[in-house]
């Protein structure tokens, strides 16, 4: 799992160190203050062939990336960034810089990107998935989801969370019509009906634990967790996502603007024997970016005192 990050001139962020990350992170912050760029940072961090997939991962980007894009992945006013990170006991580094004289050590990668380049270290690849706020099409979905209810005990917990979200839920599976695999789901009609036609809700939990349980990646991301999820079920989502990241050894990095989602994460973790939970806060100082991790004691402080994490 990554222990610490270390960002300089990425994004909007002049010098950031985060310390003592956990398992399962939640990112908070007002508008603009850095939430989507540190998932981005990170993503890079863990694995640097994701680049040219990053314009339209959290973002809705389309077209000319080369100029809409890549120029702004450095500071504005920087002429390159650098990305470090603690893995274990390994540390791993990439920069984005147009001489080599700023990246000693490190290996130059192809394209360029704007005005830059990618620069990489000697680290392995880790298995990076995303689940973003935007609505990805069923169909692109199902190769995960096959793989999420191919065992027993994983159908299991997913038809659960689905269930503590929509209790007529019974079964989720893949039809076909004409040899086109979709995803269907039983709330007792006559017939299954296709995913697409479920709440936004029952989605969003297909997306997120199929991501999870699916592709098994070593991190991943959900952008804005709570997005059509009752806030009544969020307590169940987390204790969800809390089990099938220690299961499987998956860290997780979720954003939230939403209180009730924090409260929820609290209350999922408190009732396991290992609170692997942390908050990271970032917050905006002048025109710098700052940011801090949260431990257990400082988490239920800022509960308690309804201090403002948002």
């Amino acid at each position: 799992m990554f222990a610490s990050l270390e960002i300089d001139g990425f994004r909007g962020f002049g010098a950031l160190r985060l310390e003592g990350l956990g398992r399962v992170n939640l990112i908070m912050g007002k508008n603009n203050s850095g939430k989507t760029s540190l998932l981005e940072a990170i993503t890079l961090l863990g694995n640097h062939q994701m680049i040219q997939a990053l314009p339209g991962l959290f973002r809705a980007n389309t077209g000319l990336v080369a100029d809409r894009f890549f120029p702004w992945l450095v500071k504005d006013g920087r002429a390159s960034a650098s990305l470090s990170a603690r893995v274990g006991d390994s540390p791993r580094r990439i920069a984005l810089a147009a001489s080599p004289a700023q990246v000693e050590g490190l290996t130059r990668m192809t394209p360029r990107l704007g005005d830059v380049r990618l620069w990489v270290d000697s680290a392995p690849s880790l298995r990076v998935h995303a689940v973003s706020v935007q609505h990805r099409s069923p169909e692109v979905m199902v190769d995960s989801f096959a793989e999420a209810v191919r065992a027993p005990l994983d159908e299991q917990q997913l038809v659960a969370l689905l269930a503590s979200v929509d209790p007529r839920i019974t079964s989720v599976r893949l039809d076909s019509v004409e040899s086109k695999p979709f995803i269907v789901v039983d709330i007792g009609l006559s017939k299954r009906v296709p995913l697409s036609q479920a709440g936004q809700g029952i989605y969003r939990l297909v997306a997120v634990f199929s991501e999870l349980l699916g592709s098994r990646p070593d991190l991943c991301f959900i952008d804005e967790l709570e997005n059509g999820i009752h806030y009544t079920s969020l307590a169940a989502v987390w204790r969800g996502i809390a089990e099938v990241a220690a299961r499987l050894d998956i860290q997780v990095f979720a954003t939230t603007h939403s209180w009730e989602c924090l409260l929820a994460a609290h209350e999922a973790f408190s009732a396991r024997d290992a609170y692997d939970f942390r908050v990271i806060q970032l917050y905006r100082m002048g025109e710098e970016t700052e940011g801090r991790v949260l431990g257990r004691p400082h988490i239920e402080a800022a509960i308690a005192g309804q201090i403002e994490l948002r």
